[in-house]
């Protein structure tokens, strides 16, 4: 560690005092970025564990930037964690004027150049230089958080895209890129153009440790035996003799349940009237989070109750809020987690809990990668509570002990890769490059993929580039103008929206084929599942029979020959839910009948309004209003029966109560002016009424 004092010529005389009032220290990645420009706007590339003070180095060059007069963004894959960072730099310093984007993509932020700092998910910064790009001024830094995701398949190629272009949109503006430890952080950092900063430094000493058949071994061995022979019972009974802390890590949804209902029945009886007590009251909001709550909310609810919980991906915001904070209150003892906690938000624990190093993917058991363990075990130690964090990984049986030691204890984590050579990105990105107006020939574009992280490494797709330009045309969202390409009013729209070319190529034949009939529910529900952005509907062989007889009843109008048959089939099923959404069926029977948790509903619910929005849109290009599709919206976004849509433009009628002043004869807004104020009272309660 080094004195802060010993900085001070290096530091800009504000950022110095803002720095005094908070640090006296810097730790070792800190001080080096000092050292290697952080102040001279040099590009930095951060690449340490977890809680090592990467963070104050974004904060430094951020400051650093807005007191030269230019403005910073910062820059993140997960929503949960841009919203962190936001809260954090926004209480930190109040006299910054910060916004937090992550809205819906045809959300425009047209204010931005009021504002000092843009904190965005990636995906929707992205969105903003397609639809904002001239609001885009002066940026003199660019923090790329987690930006050893660029390997990852899902958002990798959208980040490393949009590295690629900020650093030709905005060649003179600082880039921090902070990112977990990884095997070719040389390589990232050379693509980049930047110094590096890589560390193994831990504020807090990590134990790492193995166990197996109830042992813990790290260089010696330790026997645990509590009466349990299973290993998480065992470990977790332990630990909570100790008072200590964990998270745990299973690999999917359902055995995070499993697993905490396990931890809930060793620890329930042990606690204290006043914990439960407390846990009492955290327990019913949790079952308070939705209106109606669904089984997954009665199951958190009870865990709860006995000081554990569960967190992945099904839950509601509202829900995994409440997990979190009385987490860090010490009051819920265990969360047991799927892996994306560990690259989420900020949520250490004393010790963490690694039950299997495999999950299942495209052939079968895997190992998970050495840099997500990495992430996991990152996790073990509580900032000013801890002098010591412990990482316990379970081994199965004797080969697992082995793989352990040479896979997730030597050291060595995987190098990174680029995953942006999918024809999917390769297409997107095109059109939105033509579009930006920077290029406007074939070879351009060839130029900018040459920039890119995928090139970098030795990866060729010129093929993909020509095949993509070759799509957009016969699809008119481009045309040749003598030697140019020229992006069409189509083509435009396509990429203002955020959709993929092909999807948008699916839209437009849908809409071509309804201009002279009406379109039955099911019909336009179904286009809207057959798009790109729902590669993952998850349908079992049983399930896939039955939607596939049914797909031959109907006369579906999305193009078989744009969508793949798979998709087709297992599309039915997505708009057979959403079908019931608008017939007014809750969270719970979604749970019920289709295995769809709260979360994931609603993730599927925002898509669903945003494509729907963007079929819209696409309609009245082609000169088709189609009420239809309006109402289809409305409802979508509300819950509701198609006649129930007049009484949900009052403010505050949600479905619940909109279905009740129906239900008492109130249907139409000129009804809903005769009752007084006694009767809908009774029907909605005063305080709506009024």
């Amino acid at each position: 560690m080094e004195s802060l004092t010993d900085f001070e010529k290096l530091i800009p005389l504000s950022v110095y005092n803002k720095l005094s009032s908070r640090i006296t220290q810097f730790m070792p990645p800190q001080a080096e970025a000092i050292k290697k420009g952080l102040f001279k706007g040099r590009n930095l590339l951060i690449s340490a564990p977890t809680a090592s003070g990467k963070t104050l180095i974004a904060e430094m060059a951020i400051l650093n930037t807005i007191s030269e007069g230019n403005k910073a963004v910062y820059l993140a894959p997960l929503r949960a964690l841009i919203s962190e960072k936001y809260e954090d730099f926004s209480r930190d310093n109040p006299e910054v004027k910060c916004l937090l984007s992550i809205g819906d993509y045809n959300e425009q932020d047209y204010n931005i150049d009021k504002y000092d700092v843009i904190f965005a998910s990636t995906e929707k910064f992205d969105s903003i230089i397609r639809n904002s790009i001239t609001k885009v001024r002066n940026i003199g830094c660019i923090v790329y958080d987690e930006i050893h995701l660029i390997s990852d398949m899902g958002r990798g190629p959208t980040q490393e895209f949009l590295i690629t272009l900020d650093k030709l949109l905005f060649p003179e503006a600082q880039i921090i890129g902070l990112s977990a430890t990884i095997g070719n952080a040389d390589e990232l950092a050379e693509w980049l153009g930047a110094e590096l900063v890589r560390s193994d430094f831990r504020p807090i000493k990590l134990s790492k440790k193995k166990y197996f058949e109830g042992e813990l071994i790290n260089g010696k061995s330790e026997k645990i035996n509590t009466g349990y022979d299973d290993p998480l019972s065992n470990i977790s009974s332990w630990l909570f003799k100790q008072g200590r802390q964990a998270l745990v890590f299973s690999q999917n949804k359902r055995n995070v349940v499993a697993n905490a209902k396990t931890i809930s029945t060793i620890i329930g009886s042990r606690l204290s009237i006043e914990e439960k007590q407390k846990l009492q009251h955290i327990s019913k909001e949790i079952l308070d989070s939705l209106e109606r709550p669904t089984t997954q909310c009665e199951i958190l609810s009870e865990l709860v109750k006995n000081g554990v919980a569960f967190h992945h991906a099904g839950l509601v915001n509202k829900q995994r809020k409440i997990v979190e904070n009385n987490f860090k209150a010490g009051l819920i003892k265990f969360i047991v987690a799927t892996p994306t906690l560990a690259m989420g938000v900020n949520l250490p624990a004393n010790t963490v809990i690694i039950n299997s190093i495999r999950r299942y993917g495209s052939y079968g058991m895997e190992l998970l990668p050495s840099i997500e363990i990495e992430q996991m075990m990152g996790r073990a130690g509580r900032p000013k509570y801890d002098s010591e964090g412990s990482a316990i990984i379970v081994a199965r049986n004797e080969a697992e002990l082995d793989i352990i030691d040479e896979k997730y204890l030597s050291g060595i984590i995987e190098p990174i890769t680029s995953k942006f050579n999918s024809e999917i990105a390769i297409r997107r990105y095109t059109l939105n490059l033509f579009c930006l107006g920077i290029y406007d020939k074939e070879d351009n574009i060839s130029h900018f993929f040459e920039e890119t992280f995928m090139h970098f490494s030795g990866i060729d797709v010129y093929d993909k580039i020509e095949d993509a330009i070759s799509f957009l045309e016969e699809n008119n969202f481009v045309e040749y103008k003598q030697d140019k390409i020229e992006v069409t009013r189509m083509g435009k729209l396509i990429n203002s929206l955020y959709i993929d070319p092909l999807t948008g190529s699916l839209f437009i034949n849908f809409v071509e084929k309804i201009k002279k009939k009406t379109v039955e529910e099911l019909d336009l529900l179904h286009v809207i599942f057959c798009s790109q952005e729902f590669r993952n509907i998850r349908v079992n062989q049983k399930e896939f029979q039955k939607y596939e007889e049914e797909a031959y009843s109907l006369e579906l109008s999305a193009d078989e020959n744009i969508v793949d048959y798979d998709r087709f089939v297992s599309a039915i099923k997505m708009a057979h839910v959403m079908q019931d959404w608008v017939s007014e069926k809750g969270e719970r029977y979604m749970e019920e009948e289709y295995g769809l948790l709260p979360g994931e509903f609603y993730n599927i619910l925002e898509n669903t309004k945003w494509l729907l929005y963007s079929l819209k849109e696409v309609a009245k290009v082609l000169g088709l209003k189609k009420r239809d599709i309006n109402e289809m919206e409305i409802r979508v976004k509300n819950g509701v029966k198609k006649e129930l849509i007049p009484l949900i433009t009052v403010p505050d009628i949600g479905r619940v109560r909109a279905r009740k002043l129906y239900n008492s004869g109130i249907t139409s807004l000129s009804l809903l002016k005769e009752p007084g104020m006694d009767k809908l009272s009774v029907i909605l309660g005063r305080g709506t009424a009024v």
